[in-house]
């Protein structure tokens, strides 16, 4: 007769299919939503600022409560808190499909957040617990493509559907697919804890959701603004980095913390996720303006820019399962400082982009992009997993992911704002083709450009016809608002490529060759950790 460890080792792969298809709906919500940004502008009446917002109430939630629910995956059950996740970010899904205002959608995308940090550690974590020794590297390379090959999926699918359907159906397609996972999870999925699990830490998901709140609310009001030295936005970001120091604090004293700050004693643990942190603030970064520069500088369909990441998403399909025989020839120290050093020359390649290039130079840039990030993500996540313990796995899985998610929630604020603050800088000696009473919303983004032009064209056509011939590209014609846009594309991109050139260097200094798995005792806080053989 099968035992029940023989019927989960049978079943493995279709657990991990089941897995990754709640992981992929999760992760391709951090992207869908940019290809529909244009459309949810013009139809909601959303400001730069409120679609920034509901970007990024989705990544900061997300990355926040990531460690809690591995908490309470490890506590609970992994598959419960799963299924729970599952159903909770469906209903969300559903709610935010039919939202009548920005602070509707800026509202259901926090609540769809916090089914996805439920979800996405326990994928992770199971995963750990299903696949033997010898089999687990190769999973989480799987699970780690599967990521990267989602944040790429995101544009395609938001692509196809706005083609087709309003817009609220990229939130809407989430609940078939969420219903066919949790059935597939009720029969496939095998349920597992740790007898050791902690506690609760309400005082560290408060401090954390607030600090990162007011972190980035001053970032994006600053660049709202174009003042980083008003008194709110430098308040705001000084208070935010005030809490995030206090959290920390807080949370290397508790024996039950909601982030587990002693796992970056480990050198392997602490430069893994730095150097796969730093890429995600890179990629979010660069995901976010790509998708106005097809749609309103290139002027391609919502289809046609989702498509347009798809070398993105080929080259983690490809690379992602080779990364680790790379890393059995040479280590995960040089595979993942290799990776980020093609991310950061990709990056660089942007600077090169002009209005008159064609498109295809940029899927090559998207190419080398993907390729670079799947040297990264699957190391560095083997890398993470490995250098604990399988009691400490849901708990390594979270501060993995939450560090990946607040990176990339970071990324997306300060490339966005300073693209924001390089566009109003360099569209203002062409506001003068515009009523002045419009020219202050008309530099606050290439999207309020086109709304201003748009509604001039209502009131003055004559006006609107002269300004357009300044502002509005046309094929390989040089144009006011293309040419400022592409000077907030350059700073950024290589901002990003310092950034990732930053995570090599961490990598190279600090990633030992070779580490131990590290056990930490949760009921005592100062408690040692015992080093135990990394398989």
């Amino acid at each position: 007769m099968e035992t029940v460890e023989e019927r989960i080792y049978r079943r493995r792969w279709l657990t991990m299919l089941t897995l990754v298809s709640g992981l992929i709906v999760v992760i391709i919500d951090n992207t869908i939503l940019n290809v529909a940004l244009p459309s949810i502008s013009q139809q909601l009446g959303a400001s730069q600022a409120q679609l920034t917002g509901a970007i990024l109430s989705y990544a900061v939630v997300f990355g926040s409560l990531q460690f809690t629910a591995g908490v309470l995956g490890d506590r609970w059950g992994r598959k419960r808190i799963f299924m729970i996740g599952l159903v909770l970010f469906g209903l969300a899904s559903l709610a935010a499909s039919q939202s009548q205002s920005p602070n509707q959608l800026v509202g259901f995308r926090a609540l769809m957040a916090i089914g996805a940090a439920m979800i996405t550690p326990q994928t992770l974590s199971i995963l750990t617990n299903v696949f033997p020794p010898a089999e687990r590297g190769r999973a989480i390379a799987i699970w780690a493509g599967c990521t990267g090959a989602s944040l790429a999926l995101g544009p395609i699918v938001g692509g196809l559907l706005l083609d087709y359907f309003w817009w609220g159906s990229i939130f809407f397609i989430n609940v078939p697919i969420v219903i066919g996972t949790f059935i597939a999870a009720w029969f496939l999925v095998p349920e597992s804890k740790n007898s050791n699990a902690g506690r609760i830490d309400p005082a560290g998901i408060a401090l954390s959701v607030v600090g990162l709140g007011a972190l980035i609310f001053g970032l994006v009001y600053g660049g709202e603004k174009r003042d980083w030295s008003s008194v709110l936005s430098t308040g705001m970001i000084v208070f935010g980095v005030a809490i995030l120091a206090l959290f920390v604090l807080v949370e290397s004293k508790i024996d039950s913390p909601s982030f587990d700050v002693r796992f970056f004693k480990n050198p392997r643990f602490s430069a893994a996720s730095i150097a796969a942190a730093f890429g995600f603030f890179a990629l979010f970064g660069i995901s976010f303006f790509l998708t106005f520069y097809f749609q309103f500088v290139k002027g391609l369909t919502p289809l046609q820019a989702g498509l347009s990441v798809l070398p993105v998403g080929i080259a983690q399909v490809i690379f992602a399962p080779r990364a680790p025989k790379l890393v059995a020839r040479i280590g995960p120290k040089f595979t993942i400082a290799f990776g980020l050093t093609v991310l950061a020359a990709s990056l660089f390649g942007y600077l090169f982009v002009s209005l008159d290039d064609p498109v295809w130079h940029v899927y090559v840039l998207g190419f080398f992009t993907g390729a670079g990030l799947a040297h990264v993500v699957a190391p560095s996540t083997e890398s993470v997993m490995s250098s604990l313990p399988p009691e400490n796995a849901g708990a390594g899985a979270a501060v993995n992911n939450t560090t990946r998610q607040v990176s990339g929630a970071l990324g997306i604020a300060v490339f966005g704002t300073v693209l924001q603050v390089m566009y109003a800088r360099a569209i203002q000696p062409s506001l003068v083709f515009l009523p002045e009473s419009v020219r202050d919303q008309a530099s606050r983004s290439i999207g309020d450009t086109y709304v201003v032009l748009r509604g001039l064209a209502e009131t003055d056509p004559a006006a609107a016809q002269k300004a357009s011939q300044e502002f509005l590209c046309e094929a390989g014609q040089a144009c006011a608002a293309g040419q400022a846009y592409l000077t907030g594309v350059h700073v950024t991109a290589v901002i990003a490529a310092i950034f990732a050139l930053s995570g090599a260097a961490v990598v190279l200094r600090y990633l030992p060759r070779k580490g131990m798995a590290v056990s930490y005792t949760r009921s005592a806080p100062d408690s040692e950790p015992s080093a135990l053989p990394a398989e």
